[in-house]
């Protein structure tokens, strides 16, 4: 059996450890704020040449949101309406960041429906939490461009694009199992068409159940439909990796009990090696022997918890707390591991 091991942690650790968690997770979040986000509401992605991203934009709302962060909140609203909605049909633009001629500005024109999506709904729970109907006006106006820009139908299925262009093959269509964020789709019910967002939230249900691959019965980054239902779009990605770490979360805050059967498999891995894999290769098995960041391990420490298995979930949630020391700027893996134990609270 492999044995844990981490790097000695520095003087300087400690004291990153202390001060983030000596006064809960709360002062994870106020760390979060000062290293990630602008003083005029941008969030920064280091990894991506400090740019920034819709989806990006749309979770540190929802974090907002939960941690009762009014005034923070209003200013990355602020940010994305200035910066991101630059489309005619009330999407917005899925990166800006610093063009190849040095200037600061949108650089892809194209949506990316999961960052239209988390938007949409941290602005409604934004809304019901603070009493404030121009937030749900906001949401609402955002909600119809995704219904009337995004939707198709397959199979009998009402689902969404990734994007406006660039996921259809023929007759197939490229799906990101990860931006079917049921709990939005739920709430998106409530405020629009009733019909067709039940149908969507049923027909998403439906692929999270049935595409699942290899052995290990885990969700692909990236899928593609065919004449008998789903395989891996092995183009964009065989793995269950970077992408697909979101479905365990979005189904955790749809207060879901049920998880895809290949998550024991992980859990497993990790009880028996120690480690949780940043990757699994559904097309031919194999398994990342490269540890995941610290947003993987929360967000399993999530699903252990509701699972049933605490004391598998605190072990995990300590190991995340401990990783974040070594990911300073690592916007995703931060952003799901507060996604996660905010949601967790």
């Amino acid at each position: 059996m492999a044995v844990k091991s981490y790097p000695i942690i520095s003087c300087l650790l400690l004291l990153f450890i202390h001060a983030s968690y000596s006064a809960g997770e709360q002062y994870g979040w106020e760390l979060y704020k000062e290293h990630f986000i602008s003083e005029d509401g941008r969030v920064i992605d280091y990894y991506q040449n400090k740019a920034s991203h819709s989806e990006g934009q749309g979770y540190v709302m929802l974090l907002a949101v939960i941690h009762d962060d009014r005034e923070l909140f209003e200013k990355i609203r602020q940010w994305t309406n200035n910066n991101l909605r630059a489309r005619k049909d009330g999407l917005h633009c899925w990166l800006w960041g610093k063009r190849a001629n040095g200037t600061w500005g949108i650089i892809d024109y194209n949506n990316a429906t999961d960052g239209d999506i988390l938007i949409a709904y941290a602005l409604l729970e934004a809304g019901q939490k603070w009493g404030d109907k121009s937030y749900t006006d906001n949401a609402s106006n955002i909600i119809i461009a995704i219904r009337e820009e995004l939707a198709f139908t397959h199979k009998g299925r009402t689902l969404l694009l990734p994007a406006y262009y660039g996921f259809t093959r023929g007759e197939d269509f490229i799906i990101n199992p990860s931006y079917l964020i049921l709990p939005a789709f739920r709430a998106f019910s409530r405020v629009d068409d009733k019909t067709f967002w039940d149908k969507v939230y049923k027909s998403s249900s439906s692929v999270l159940s049935e595409a699942l691959f290899s052995s290990l019965n885990l969700p692909a980054d990236w899928i593609i439909t065919n004449g008998s239902g789903f395989s891996v779009f092995a183009e964009r990605s065989e793995y269950f990796g970077y992408e697909a770490i979101r479905v365990l979360l979005y189904l955790s805050m749809d207060a879901k009990d049920e998880f895809p059967k290949g998550i024991k498999g992980i859990l497993n891995i990790y009880r028996k090696n120690g480690y949780v894999p940043i990757w699994v290769n559904l097309e031919d098995n194999s398994i990342s022997l490269q540890s995941a960041p610290a947003g993987f391990y929360a967000v399993l420490a999530r699903a252990a918890k509701i699972m049933g298995d605490d004391s598998l979930s605190d072990e995990l949630f300590t190991d995340a707390k401990l990783k974040l020391t070594e990911e300073k700027d690592d916007y995703y893996s931060f952003t799901l591991y507060l996604l996660a134990t905010g949601l967790n609270n």
